[in-house]
């Protein structure tokens, strides 16, 4: 990839993104002209920019955006459906933009796409968009569906569609098989692994590659499809003679029908279906029918059934009469709903987006960048420059020590240095992995237009508030937080948020309001979602998790109501009275709780009826160094975060005092709980002396002292994020010791929440 090109992207994804939010702003206020005026000059920018390369549609596109936006300007406001027609000519643009990244070219169909686009958005219709070409040949991966597909007379408008969905489709609210259903007059379908399944499945990964073939007409097959129009390939074709069997596969084909529709033993069915679709499947690839030789094969994976209705709709055929046999056409030309595109040489569509054919020129790999301000860089450069100075007063050091220096004053003098090598190796690290901090702005600043479509599909309004885009996390954590608080915002929408009547009978504002804040609470970056909707019943959730069996009902009624709330979390557990478009699998809840620990953080609810829902993420900010303090419960080591630690005490065991179904000690005049930590991580602990050491974490009510066995010293350590034990009660991640150990490190929030039974469930 040229350097030009590689800078053209990263301008693209800018210019678009920074359009879409000004759309957005532009809806609520039509009239206002600072934001006609950069949505203007964001078209007018990236066209400038694309007209540097051969893309013509894309130039057409953007070029029909500037104009109706120049007209937009003269008329000082945006007329009605403008930002519509804009926003879907921006998700046009950056499709082409990371076509353009992944081959170097243009997805197949841009340019019809641009042309209907442009037609739109100088105020035409869609209807006036050119029509689908009449004559387009079949598609090779659309030949054994049409083979094994339900009889159709020649010449009947046929249209084939392949859709792989991305692996994280769940995420993004995609039902692939539910698309699939709506689609009208199918007359085949075929469903396939993507690829290889993996030896440890990812339930939340979609592996699927879905062909299907219909009798509808173009438009209402891809209606489904329209928000997932990048991982599907569309052709439209006019079903050609099926050509007539040769004698002897005919009676081939019809003695294999009889034996799968034979009674008999249903254990011997699976061998009988085998063994008839490899004589047919052969029997075809004989008479050079081998779309329909695949096509039996395809259908015997799918049951009897398929393989039967296969087999009678090949016999539909008839039977040549004169000698000779039947060539296959082979898949040459593949029409997209932009047309004719695909020719040797050219370019393929997969569901990993364009790939270039052989011989086209292949695409470099995606390359993650980072802007970095000078002014960091020279920070830590001059940082450098201080350690090669203390690293000198090692070699001085060594000299005093060769000339004898008294041990003592050596000692003295190695230590200062220690710790002075300690403090700038300490702040070199900070600001290097301070290099890989971003703002949470730019992630923010995609949800108002999914939100925007997601209440539009429902009926609703909404309100989006955005607090603490300024905070700043691992640029890693930040990607990888879309999905998953983009499954949170819609179940607020759709589940949290109630209709506007409703609301108004509530006495609430018919908008709803949904709060995206993010703060920082000491290193941990806590992410909330939170609405102002109906809230969560817990005796509701404890009567659904009773009726699903996910619980025992002695256990649900035990069960708090923070406990009971927490069940949202629960894997196929699902509160939605019906299955949506957008929600109500039970899927979600699970996997964003699952995305939290692989990212080393955990997630939270609280809910009250009537009043809302608060979904709290909380993440690691970044891998940096923490000052942790030992403690030593039996055998074993543990980390405890110095930041959470109000305060280390010993007192006479005497003083600890029973209360209640605990214990409780006078620690500063007042009283403290305090619990064993061995007891929290179910660890032998030591016998008990006669003084217990206490650890005290939290403050006011909230303190809590951990005994434990014996304190240690104080350590700065790099704490990493350990997936495989955030399910493990208590503890945060690992650290590797001097000696080469690994260190478990506490989680003090998670600690406190074990000791009041909050973790239980």
């Amino acid at each position: 990839m040229s350097d030009l090109l590689a800078q053209f992207l990263i301008e693209a994804r800018d210019l678009i993104e920074g359009a879409a939010d000004d759309l957005i702003a532009l809806e609520r206020a039509p009239d206002d002209a600072a934001a006609l005026d950069r949505v203007f000059r964001a078209f007018h920018t990236l066209k400038g920019s694309v007209g540097l390369f051969d893309f013509p549609p894309f130039l057409a596109l953007l070029h029909a955006a500037e104009d109706g936006f120049a007209a937009a300007r003269a008329a000082r406001r945006a007329e009605d459906g403008l930002v519509d027609r804009a926003l879907q000519a921006l998700d046009a643009a950056s499709r082409f933009t990371e076509a353009i990244a992944a081959s170097g070219a243009l997805p197949p169909g841009a340019a019809r796409e641009a042309d209907g686009l442009g037609r739109l958005l100088r105020g035409g219709t869609e209807a006036e968009a050119p029509p689908d070409p009449p004559d387009a040949a079949v598609p090779d991966w659309a030949e054994a569906l049409l083979a094994g597909a339900q009889p159709v007379a020649p010449g009947t408008g046929l249209v084939a569609l392949r859709y792989r969905p991305r692996a994280d489709c769940f995420f993004a609210g995609d039902d692939p098989i539910g698309l699939v259903r709506r689609v009208p007059a199918l007359l085949a379908l075929r469903l396939a692994p993507a690829g290889p399944w993996p030896e440890e499945v990812d339930v939340f990964a979609c592996n699927l590659d879905i062909a299907l073939l219909s009798a509808a007409p173009l438009a209402e097959v891809e209606a489904p499809f329209r928000l997932v129009r990048d991982q599907t390939r569309v052709a439209a074709f006019p079903a050609p003679a099926a050509p007539a069997l040769p004698p002897l596969a005919a009676a081939i084909l019809r003695e294999q029908l009889d034996l799968v529709g034979a009674p008999g033993e249903a254990e011997g069915e699976a061998g009988r279906r085998e063994a008839a679709s490899r004589s047919a499947a052969n029997a075809l690839r004989a008479a050079g029918l081998a779309a329909a030789s695949l096509a039996v094969l395809d259908a015997a994976a799918q049951g009897t059934q398929a393989l039967s209705a296969c087999l009678a709709a090949l016999l539909a055929r008839g039977v040549q009469t004169t000698p000779g046999g039947v060539q296959t056409t082979p898949g040459g030309v593949q029409t997209t709903p932009g047309g004719v595109q695909a020719t040797p040489g050219g370019v393929e569509t997969t569901p990993d987006g364009p790939r270039a054919a052989p011989g086209a020129a292949q695409a470099a790999p995606g390359e993650r960048l980072l802007r970095v301000e000078a002014a960091r860089i020279d920070r830590l450069v001059a940082l450098a420059g201080d350690l090669v100075t203390a690293r000198t007063g090692l070699g001085h050091l060594a000299a005093r020590a060769e000339a004898g220096t008294e041990a003592a004053a050596l000692a003295r003098a190695l230590r200062e240095t220690d710790a002075q090598l300690g403090r700038l190796a300490g702040e070199l690290h900070r600001g290097l992995a301070a290099l890989r901090l971003v703002p949470l702005g730019p992630l923010f600043r995609r949800f108002p237009r999914p939100l925007r479509e997601i209440a539009r599909s429902l009926g609703k309004e909404v309100v989006l508030v955005q607090e603490g885009e300024e905070v700043a996390a691992d640029r890693a954590l930040v990607d990888a937080l879309f999905e998953p608080l983009l499954h949170v915002i819609r179940n607020a929408v759709d589940h949290g948020l109630e209709e506007p009547q409703v609301r108004l009978a509530a006495g609430k504002p018919a908008a709803g309001r949904i709060t995206l804040r993010a703060a920082l609470v000491g290193e941990t970056l806590a992410v909330t979602v939170a609405d102002d909707g109906r809230g969560i019943d817990p005796e509701r959730l404890r009567r659904r998790a009773a009726a699903a069996g996910l619980r025992a009902p002695e256990a649900l009624a035990a069960m708090s109501d923070a406990a009971a709330i927490d069940l949202v979390f629960a894997p196929g557990f699902s509160t939605a009275e019906r299955v949506s478009d957008l929600s109500g699998r039970g899927v979600g809840m699970d996997a964003v709780r699952a995305a939290a620990e692989r990212l080393g953080g955990r997630v939270a609810i609280e809910s009250e009826v009537g009043r809302g829902t608060a979904i709290r993420l909380l993440l690691p900010q970044r891998l940096a160094l923490t000052r942790i303090v030992l403690v030593g419960v039996g055998p074993d080591l543990y980390g405890l975060p110095l930041e959470a630690v109000a305060e280390a005490a010993r007192v006479p065991r005497a003083q600890i005092r029973a209360v209640g179904p605990g214990r409780a000690a006078v620690l500063r005049g007042r009283t403290v709980p305090v619990v064993r930590l061995a007891s929290l991580l179910g660890a032998p602990g030591a016998e008990a002396s006669g003084e217990a050491r206490l650890v005290v974490l939290g403050s006011g009510a909230d303190a809590l002292a951990l005994e434990v066995d014996r304190f240690g010293e104080r350590l700065d350590v790099l704490t990493r994020p350990l997936p495989a034990l955030a399910a493990a009660p208590g503890l945060g991640g690992t650290a590797l010791l001097g000696d080469g150990r690994v260190l478990l490190v506490l989680d003090p929030p998670a600690l406190l929440a074990l000791a009041l039974g909050e973790g239980a469930a």
